[in-house]
């Protein structure tokens, strides 16, 4: 018969945690403080120290920039990769993006001295503002600077604004702009669908707005005060006729209760030639 053996277990020395002594742990301190005292009182150790390959900076992510380059992005943050990420403080990187008139908000995170995430928020350009140059504007009325002067972006141009010069990083603010926002707001409104087809916003001093379409270049005067959004679907309608009739608008008059009076170019083809002769005619829509 065999005999059962009793398996014992091993308990060496491998399996105990080895103690760092307090004698240890005194040293590492101080050697800690010895290298933090030079490298803050001596810029040569200082220097040394943050240009080591070990805190460089190795990679930059960006995201949510539509408008600006990741270099523009990056020169704004004041941020370039391969120097020293101990530099970079993340709240100060986040305060100069947000300082920019373009971006509305910045998140910036970091990882050890490594790695830099970075997110934006750009403005997006509701509207152009004529003001001896053209520049960007959101639907808050915060203006900035175009990122290409020569592509601008095809939204309508606000044009008639009174009072100071208007430069990049401006808020726009008073009852003159804030009746341009709203109606080209409602322009925009899925139930009007007009907004691609103005190109002016034109505000004149006596109070009232006048609109410009893009192909044809017609004004339509709305008038001072509030314009309605069911006005302006009577405009888009009576439009709409006017082109599925062949009819050329001459001018646009919204400033009459429950109607669009338009002055329109009746063509008519001479029997004898192929030239053409203007009536003027009125045209309304109740």
């Amino acid at each position: 018969m065999r005999r059962k053996t009793r398996k014992k277990l091993y308990c060496g020395k491998g399996y105990r945690r080895k103690r760092v002594s307090f004698d240890l742990v005194l040293r590492m301190v101080f050697v800690g403080l010895v290298v933090a005292l030079a490298v803050a009182k001596l810029p040569e150790a200082r220097a040394r120290v943050l240009g080591s390959s070990l805190f460089k900076l190795n990679s930059v992510s960006l995201r949510g920039n539509r408008y600006l380059l990741d270099s523009q992005v990056l020169r704004i943050a004041g941020v370039e990769k391969g120097t020293c990420g101990l530099r970079y403080d993340t709240d100060k990187i986040e305060a100069r993006l947000e300082k920019h008139p373009r971006i509305k908000s910045a998140d910036v995170k970091k990882l050890l001295w490594k790695k830099l995430y970075i997110r934006v928020e750009e403005r997006t350009p509701f509207a152009l503002v004529d003001s001896h140059r053209l520049l960007e504007m959101d639907e808050t009325g915060a203006v900035f600077e175009p990122v290409d002067p020569a592509v601008l972006p095809d939204v309508p141009i606000i044009t008639g604004l009174s009072g100071k010069r208007v430069k990049a990083g401006d808020t726009l603010k008073g009852s003159q702009v804030s009746q341009a926002i709203a109606i080209l707001q409602r322009l925009r409104d899925p139930e009007v669908n007009l907004y691609g087809q103005i190109s002016e916003v034109n505000l004149r001093r006596d109070g009232s707005v006048i609109l410009v379409a893009v192909e044809s270049g017609v004004p339509v005067n709305l008038g001072s005060g509030d314009v309605s959004k069911r006005k302006l679907q009577a405009l888009r309608v009576a439009m709409a006729d006017m082109q599925q009739k062949g009819l050329l608008p001459g001018s646009v008059d919204l400033r009459f209760k429950d109607q669009v009076v338009a002055t329109v170019q009746g063509q008519t083809a001479s029997s004898e030639s192929d030239e053409k002769r203007s009536d003027a005619a009125a045209y309304a829509l109740f």
